[in-house]
């Protein structure tokens, strides 16, 4: 995960300078209230992220994925992420909740993923193994195994 980085969103950035921009036009040529809902606007625009996730190698954004099964299937799973999610990968149902996680960090273009898997211990998930990780065609039957569009 060495080659994902935090980059400024610029989107956000640039958004906020104009809406500030323009509260203080409309400030200064009497508007007031349209001038004080626009630096409310700029206040919440932070919120949108002013911080995206890159892969560093291929430039595009990644995104977080969490997915839950029963954690007797663990081994299965464990199988499964081993074989590189195969299309003989043994499948495991996937549920809204469960003992057992599986973590994806995707890049947009699908060529990176990294997968850790995750067992519930009383009160937090535990890591169960190393990380891995997957490139290419390895992305794209985890993305067909996880059914992620």
């Amino acid at each position: 995960m060495e080659n994902i980085i935090k980059k400024l969103n610029i989107r956000v950035v640039t958004l906020i300078s104009i809406t500030i921009l323009l509260s203080l036009f409309a400030l200064f040529t009497g508007y007031t209230a349209l001038g004080v809902v626009l630096l409310l606007v700029a206040a919440g625009l932070p919120f949108l992220g002013m911080k995206k996730e890159i892969y560093t190698l291929t430039g595009s954004p990644v995104k977080h994925l969490t997915f839950y099964f029963e954690s007797e299937k663990m081994s299965s799973v464990e199988r499964s992420v081993n074989a590189a999610f195969r299309d003989d990968a043994p499948k495991v149902a996937l549920l809204s909740y469960g003992n057992g996680r599986i973590d994806v960090t995707i890049t947009k273009d699908k060529k990176f993923a990294v997968v850790k898997l995750s067992r519930y211990v009383p009160h937090k998930y535990e890591p169960v193994g190393k990380e891995v990780t997957f490139t290419n065609d390895e992305v794209t039957s985890l993305c067909k195994y996880l059914e992620i569009k």
